[in-house]
């Protein structure tokens, strides 16, 4: 019995090298592919930030476009302190410090159908997002290459206000007439001027879920203290694509339904005489 156990014994001591030799050869050959595959996910979740980020970047110009769609050259970076190309520079901002490399060329404006101030006048930035791949695994389902290039465009409504009000008539002479001269009638006492009205709204919407399709009712609460309210414009777009969905140009506007998933802004505004104001726009997520 002796003998045995110490051949079992003998046997063992023998193997022992052999299996750890063999693990540290296993685990040589298993690194590279385990490393490739650690590569090939971390580049998967570089796309979709890349993705991500080009349509951040087109959203951003096309809000400063909104504001100032003459101020663009494409053919120039952005200045000391951004003071003029204020949409190059705000794209440029955006894609800063992110997965994708912008340059000035790589963006585009048009305007429908002007690029002056007027309901229906809109803006379109398109945007190019140049990105590398980090292995080249993932290059086989974007045609072999390892250099990507991502385009997103977004398109907004040209902010517009009311043309400048008419100057009030001149206040009365209040000199004293001469003793010869006839009375005359006393001048009844002149209105406040008109200051610029305030916008706001409540809304509510349903079914309290915010599943798709969602139906939003849009309650006006602008005030104007000297002078009735003249206009109002309600506009509700797309946050991903920038598209209009809807617009009304009434007080108290009928339920609108938003039928497919997404994130709504929603804004008013307003004028009277002395101008117009314009609300922060509440936001709406429809759950799909």
């Amino acid at each position: 019995m002796r003998a045995i156990l110490a051949t079992i014994d003998r046997r063992v001591r023998r193997r022992g090298p052999r299996s750890r030799g063999q693990s540290l050869v296993e685990f040589a050959l298993i690194l590279p592919v385990f490393l490739m595959f650690f590569g090939a996910v971390l580049d998967l979740g570089r796309v979709a930030a890349a993705q991500i980020t080009v349509t951040n970047v087109a959203r951003e110009a096309a809000f400063q476009a909104a504001e100032t769609p003459d101020d663009f050259d494409n053919t120039q970076g952005c200045p000391s302190g951004a003071t003029t190309n204020k949409v190059v520079c705000r794209a440029l901002l955006e894609a800063k410090d992110s997965p994708i490399s912008v340059s000035p060329g790589d963006l585009s404006l048009s305007c429908s159908p002007t690029c002056s101030e007027g309901l229906g006048n809109r803006v379109t930035v398109s945007v190019v997002g140049h990105f590398r791949l980090v292995t080249p695994i993932l290059a086989a389902f974007f045609g072999g290459t390892q250099d990507l290039a991502f385009t997103a465009s977004t398109t907004h409504q040209i902010k517009t206000l009311p043309g400048a009000p008419t100057p009030p008539p001149p206040l009365p002479s209040l000199i004293a007439p001469s003793p010869s001269a006839s009375p005359t009638p006393t001048p009844t006492a002149t209105s406040p001027a008109c200051n610029l009205p305030s916008a706001g709204f409540t809304h509510t919407t349903s079914p309290a879920s915010l599943k798709a399709p969602v139906t939003i009712n849009l309650n006006d609460t602008s005030t104007s203290t000297s002078c009735g309210i003249t206009s109002w414009f309600w506009v509700a777009t797309n946050v991903t694509t920038g598209a209009v969905v809807w617009t009304d140009n009434v007080k108290s506007p009928a339920a609108h339904t938003f039928i497919t998933a997404g994130t709504y802004h929603v804004t008013l505004t307003v004028a009277n005489a002395a101008g117009s104001n314009t609300t922060g726009a509440i936001e709406v997520k429809v759950k799909p």
